[in-house]
């Protein structure tokens, strides 16, 4: 079996930047995308095994992008939200698996999440 696959949605460079080093480092195959409409392509087009979506992106956020990419590819492809936003998101938890993840992020908390979703 091949390397699992990470696609990071994140219109701060900054994080994909880190998403890339944290999750190659640890055996990851991982691509990133800047905005939603990148992500909703690439996840299309790479199959990933898991979305990292950052909530609050220009163009509609995570949200919007997960609706997409469920509807497309119509197989509940694992996604872990993170968000720097307080209070509650408005997204069903008990879908089958998603799970957010708060700002700031520890490498830590990020793979916890990340193997937890992917089990």
């Amino acid at each position: 079996m091949g390397k699992k696959k990470i696609l990071a949605v994140d219109d701060d460079p900054n994080m994909r930047t880190f998403y890339e080093t944290v999750l190659e480092d640890c055996g990851f195959e991982v691509r990133t995308a800047e905005d939603g409409l990148y992500g909703t392509a690439a996840c299309q087009n790479w199959k990933p095994d898991l979305l990292i979506l950052d909530w609050d992106m220009p163009g509609g956020g995570g949200k919007r992008v997960f609706q997409s990419i469920r509807q497309l590819l119509r197989i509940p492809v694992p996604v872990l939200f993170v968000t720097g936003m307080q209070g509650d998101l408005d997204v069903d938890l008990t879908l089958d698996r998603v799970s957010i993840l708060r700002k700031p992020i520890e490498v830590e908390r990020l793979l916890t999440g990340i193997y937890f979703l992917l089990r």
